[in-house]
């Protein structure tokens, strides 16, 4: 094999790779764990089962790799609009965020919590649920700590923070997206004016 047929080679098994994991990111998601076999994954992918499995040795890696490539897409959109910002608005933004993510991506609950909810023994894909929580968490720290809290009352917060927005992901199944996300919104606003930024 040539060095260039080499390139081509492994440039097309990263792509087809990269196709498995957009494939259980979206067929996972939409329709859950259980109802979603491995040839419908092979066969959104459009690949071969022995081209799946090159690349993942069993379904926790490919349940793991769509949970990675969710939590990548979702801290960039999280981490994208904090320039600007300052005080409680540079926090609040991340409701705004949730919900604009909510309405492209969501709608269907959290991602993480149904894999770790479907596989409470599977150390593969807890780790890469519990791997996401925590620099989700980490994240709103930053976030805090930009806008202006100490470091001891944005690790106060941030906990406080992370819950509503949890929540407002799972209150969307009976309130809605929008409706959920403004309701935590505000009650976010109340929790930072009554626990204000060192320069508030």
């Amino acid at each position: 094999m040539t060095e260039l047929e080499r390139s081509f080679y492994l440039l097309n098994m990263s792509t087809k790779r990269q196709d498995i994991v957009d494939a259980a990111n979206r067929t996972f998601y939409r329709d859950g764990f259980a109802e979603v076999g491995i040839d419908r994954v092979t066969g959104e992918a459009n690949v071969a089962l022995g081209t799946l499995y090159r690349h993942f040795k069993t379904r926790s890696e490919i349940i793991a790799a769509a949970l990675r490539q969710r939590h990548d897409e979702f801290l960039l959109a999280l981490g994208s609009e904090a320039k600007d910002a300052h005080g409680a608005e540079c926090v609040l933004e991340l409701f705004d965020v949730l919900e604009g993510w909510s309405d492209e991506h969501g709608g269907n609950g959290c991602f993480f919590l149904r894999a770790a909810a479907d596989y409470p023994t599977d150390k593969i894909v807890r780790d890469a649920a519990l791997s996401h929580k925590r620099e989700y968490i980490a994240l709103i720290r930053e976030r805090l700590l930009h806008g202006g809290w100490p470091k001891d009352r944005a690790e106060y917060l941030a906990s406080m923070i992370f819950v509503l927005l949890e929540g407002a992901v799972a209150a969307a199944f009976t309130l809605g997206d929008r409706a959920a996300v403004a309701a935590a919104r505000k009650t976010a606003a109340l929790v930072l004016v009554n626990v204000p930024p060192a320069s508030g």
